[in-house]
């Protein structure tokens, strides 16, 4: 784990000279860590580590995610793959996406499509697809993330449907899930929410603070999506 960081850190480092152009673009060229916790009402928490950057017509992006738990371990949350987790606080999983970026004629709508790898609970991997976009409408922004896969014991999708509107100031609204669907297990994640973020932009690195209250409407749990991001 320390050497994954140290190597991402020395990535960063050496393209740090690319400028922020839009702290709210995850297909931006500026290199961008990111550290955020979803709070599922107090029995569990998921903190995810991303790191993602854009070079040329490619968009690269690597996360990792460590769960919390605070119920006993015969909890409902506890439960992947069908069988109970030892542990009540656990390495959840990690994932490498690629994605091959176009653009339309007037630059305010781009999308990718590329092949992303994961690795789940420790245990299993797995493999398939993925879709980015982001299209800009006025100050209106809407960001999409799709990933598709498959492995031994494994078919998940990940959904993620943003809306963002900017604001004078660095403030913007924003409404981001996300959604995950695991055909296997049956158990599957559908959040819906809105919060606002706020961008300081005076110096390098640009940060990127936000705030967002969820409700899984599946599972009828409040949730809170919370954390920030810097860009290089």
């Amino acid at each position: 784990m320390k050497k994954i960081l140290l190597s991402l850190l020395c990535i960063v480092s050496l393209l740090g000279s690319v400028a922020a152009q839009d702290a709210n673009n995850p297909i931006d060229p500026a290199p961008t860590f990111g550290l955020w916790n979803r709070f599922y009402s107090n029995d569990q928490s998921r903190l995810q580590f991303l790191a993602n950057v854009t070079k040329g017509k490619w968009f690269y992006r690597f996360t990792m995610e460590y769960e919390f738990n605070y119920q006993d371990p015969s909890y409902r949350w506890f439960v992947y793959d069908g069988e109970p987790q030892k542990e009540k606080s656990h390495f959840n999983s990690t994932n490498f996406l690629v994605a091959r970026l176009f653009q339309s004629k007037n630059g305010q709508h781009q999308y990718g499509v590329g092949a992303v790898v994961s690795y789940f609970h420790g245990r299993n991997f797995a493999g398939g697809v993925n879709f980015v976009s982001v299209s800009k409408v006025g100050t209106w922004k809407f960001i999409t993330l799709t990933t598709l896969q498959a492995g031994n014991e494994i078919f998940t999708m990940e959904f993620q449907p943003g809306i963002y509107h900017d604001f004078p100031n660095g403030w913007y609204f924003r409404s981001h899930p996300r959604m995950l669907f695991n055909f296997e297990t049956g158990f599957h994640e559908v959040p819906f929410g809105a919060g606002i973020g706020k961008i300081f932009s005076g110096q390098k690195p640009v940060v990127n603070l936000f705030f967002e209250p969820q409700y899984d409407v599946r599972n009828s749990v409040p949730m809170l999506y919370m954390g920030g991001k810097l860009l290089f």
